[in-house]
């Protein structure tokens, strides 16, 4: 194992003049790649000891050359694309902030950061990156990456692709998610080359010309973002034969309206908490899909699971446990390891906080959370029967139910032509009311997504109060 990471980092194929990078209209090297690291692993070393390395770049590249740049020098490479809070930096405590810029000019330079305070402990010899968690029910946690939960994804062999020759991968993911690991480091690992695609709110009419140009291959998206893809635009991923979804659930009508729209790619659904370094479950879609829900399939080669009984929950149900070489470490917090992720015999462990069921072929189907009944006016309400339910109604693409201290509301995704349908709105209220009379029901064409691809929720509440709130008031 320490050999192959060895390889990885230390190859030959830095010296190669072959494009392995695409960003932004330019083509890289793997040998420009391998001199950008070089210059990143001298000044690590220049500063002194550094165990945690914050590499911080406007440029995919950049993210990625320091992290091969510092994991030469033995470091911990941190990605920061300037989204870092300082809440954030203090869960790591890096030793040294470098700036690494790409495009015409490539360089590095220490960032001005204020000093930080040492750690109390030294952090375990096997980690070397960090997992930022999305934040959706509050701060994000870091989650400590170790070398082994790197390779034991670069060598599953389920999340492989057949295609010709070497393999392109469109990137999407940003820097501080585990989608990152897949997109490019295990792209690269496997001799291939990386596309990097500019975000929908940018210009996802690039898209077409970049998959066309470069052959690629192989793409993950967020759900939200495919959804919002094949609805708007699905020629950007007409000719791509490999679309891999994740992040949050994907929804039967996504896949239905993909096929309505041409698209003919192999799709395949991926499930997977960042505490596990990337995914642990995959389901590939068959051609006609009769099933109300995607389901979230099988366990991942290299990835275990155990079912367990949940003291509070539906009784048909239980809480997915993941085990083996893809759950990570445990969480930093104040620069050091907080909590380790380990079951009773002290083996690699997560308990998901997930509900899920078997269908009739084994596979696991996403049922709920643990945490997912809400208190609406005193009365439980269970959310993921709540959207299941919406979701399953006619012209409704898509339900999310949010709460916060003031509003529960069901924000439900219709086809746009029926937004201000009467019928269809008095459908979905019926539905929500026979759960609670006081969720409130706001009907969107598509969900707004942040730079990571999750659905924004406090812009979805924004929007409550601006505009349904405000007619209901």
């Amino acid at each position: 194992m320490t050999d192959t990471w060895h390889e990885l980092l230390h190859g030959r194929q830095w010296s190669a003049p072959d494009t392995v990078w695409v960003e932004d209209g330019t083509e890289y090297s793997w040998a420009q790649v391998g001199r950008l690291a070089a210059a990143v692993e001298a000044s690590v070393r220049a500063h002194g000891p550094a165990r945690v390395v914050v590499i911080r770049s406007r440029h995919k590249l950049g993210c990625f050359a320091g992290q091969l740049g510092a994991w030469r020098a033995g470091s911990v490479a941190v990605a920061d694309d300037h989204t870092l809070t300082e809440g954030e930096f203090d869960r790591i405590r890096p030793d040294l902030t470098l700036t690494v810029s790409a495009g015409p000019h490539l360089s590095v330079e220490p960032a001005a950061r204020p000093a930080r305070r040492p750690r109390p402990r030294p952090l375990p010899d096997e980690v070397v990156a960090v997992n930022y968690t999305s934040g959706s029910t509050g701060s994000r946690k870091a989650v400590a990456v170790s070398r082994g939960n790197l390779l034991a994804l670069f060598a599953c062999r389920d999340l492989d692709v057949p295609v010709p020759g070497r393999l392109t991968a469109g990137s999407f993911a940003t820097p501080t998610y585990d989608g990152w690991w897949f997109d490019t480091w295990r792209t690269v690992a496997a001799g291939g080359r990386v596309v990097c695609l500019p975000h929908v709110n940018d210009d996802v009419f690039a898209w077409p010309g970049l998959a066309q140009t470069y052959g690629i291959g192989r793409l993950l998206l967020p759900a939200a973002v495919l959804a919002t893809v094949v609805e708007v635009l699905p020629e950007a991923v007409a000719d791509i034969p490999w679309l891999f979804s994740g992040g949050e659930q994907f929804r039967v009508s996504t896949y239905r309206q993909a096929r309505r729209a041409g698209l003919r790619p192999t799709f395949v659904n991926l499930y997977g908490p960042t505490e596990a370094t990337f995914a642990t479950h995959h389901y590939r879609l068959p051609e006609d899909l009769t099933a109300p829900a995607v389901p979230i399939g099988r366990p991942l080669e290299g990835c275990r699971q155990f079912l367990r009984r949940p003291d509070d929950g539906p009784p048909d149900a239980r809480e997915l446990v993941v085990n083996g070489p893809f759950v990570c470490l445990g969480y930093l917090d104040g620069g050091v390891l907080a909590h380790r992720f380990r079951d009773e015999a002290d083996r690699p462990s997560y308990r998901t906080g997930d509900l899920v069921r078997a269908d009739g072929d084994g596979n696991l189907v996403f049922a709920g959370r643990l945490d997912g009944q809400v208190k609406v006016n005193g009365l439980r309400v269970d959310t993921a029967a709540l959207e299941q339910r919406v979701s399953a109604l006619p012209r409704v693409r898509d339900c999310r139910v949010v709460q916060n201290e003031r509003h529960t509301v069901a924000f439900v995704r219709t086809d746009p032509a029926t937004l201000g349908d009467p019928a269809t709105r008095s459908r979905i209220e019926n539905v929500v009311q026979g759960f609670s009379s006081a969720i409130g029901v706001s009907l969107v064409d598509r969900y707004p997504v942040r730079a990571g691809g999750k659905v924004d929720v406090p812009t979805l509440m924004d929007h409550y109060r601006t505009t349904d709130k405000a007619e209901e008031t």
